[in-house]
């Protein structure tokens, strides 16, 4: 592990610089990724969606039970499955905005989630950047969505519509 990626001490003052952040992958928080009904998990990410958002782990403590900061960037009508984690997440949004079921947040809006509790949302029109702390180092996902390959299907048609330009007659409407 390089001296970036190493995790900070408990019991002093620690600065850090996002600049040289590793990823959420390069930081390897991610303890293990499975179905709430075993169907395979791959299903679910093409590289499309796989490529389309960006993370990094600008903060990250020693031991499993330390803070953590992670910062992740979705581009316009980037979809997250309904999916949990083993370990509870406050999430504050920085720039742009997310749709979380019927409500609409924004910049300077936020939202906990429980261990173990499902949730997903799909980023607004201009994407979204937003801090996800824990107080833990490693959590487990699990996917909840019944229909892999039919999230998978939603996700793409979103990205790509909204990368797409809206045409005369829709600017008209």
């Amino acid at each position: 592990m390089s001296a970036a990626h190493k995790p900070m001490p408990r019991d002093k003052t620690v600065i850090f610089k996002g600049a040289s952040a590793p990823s959420l992958q390069e930081a390897a928080m991610s303890t293990g990724r499975s179905h709430v009904d075993d169907e395979p998990i791959d299903d679910f990410f093409s590289e499309a969606i796989m490529t389309s958002f960006s993370s990094s782990v600008p903060y990250r403590q020693e031991g499993r039970d330390g803070m953590s900061l992670v910062s992740l960037d979705f581009p316009p009508g980037a979809m997250l499955p309904r999916h949990s984690h083993s370990a509870d997440c406050l999430y504050y949004i920085v720039s742009g905005g997310i749709v979380m079921g019927m409500r609409e947040l924004g910049p300077g809006d936020g939202f906990f989630v429980p261990a173990d509790q499902p949730y997903g949302y799909r980023a607004g029109a201009e994407g979204v950047v937003l801090l996800e702390f824990r107080q833990s180092t490693a959590f487990d996902t699990k996917f909840h969505e019944k229909d892999p390959a039919r999230f998978r299907a939603k996700a793409e048609a979103s990205l790509a519509e909204a990368a797409s330009p809206p045409t005369d007659a829709a600017r008209e409407a």
